[in-house]
């Protein structure tokens, strides 16, 4: 049940942050799969409007990241990316996210 609470509020969080700059949050990985653990990370995609600079949006959000973590006792990792680059990449981790991701 904590998972579930600790993405609803990264997800009003993030949505506050980026606004109307973001396109979709994905959950992928061992949750999406339903094979999670106790010690699994909850993995998320962010696909964003225009020019993703990895870096700044560490910065960005890290302080979202990290108050929740503490607060639910999990480990959320986030992988921001733009809404063309998630559209065009092949990169293996794409197509996983794509065939097995869902919207969280």
């Amino acid at each position: 049940m904590k998972t579930k609470e600790a993405i609803e509020e990264f997800k009003k969080e993030i949505k506050k942050l980026y606004g109307n700059r973001l396109r979709h949050i994905i959950l992928y990985g061992s949750y999406a799969r339903g094979s999670a653990t106790e010690d699994s990370d909850i993995d998320l995609l962010i696909v964003l409007e225009g020019k993703v600079k990895p870096g700044e949006e560490i910065d960005r959000r890290i302080e979202i990241i990290t108050e929740i973590n503490l607060r639910y006792n999990v480990l959320i990792s986030v992988y921001p990316i733009s809404e063309g680059d998630y559209k065009k990449v092949n990169s293996p981790l794409l197509i996983n996210v794509r065939r097995e991701g869902i919207p969280a």
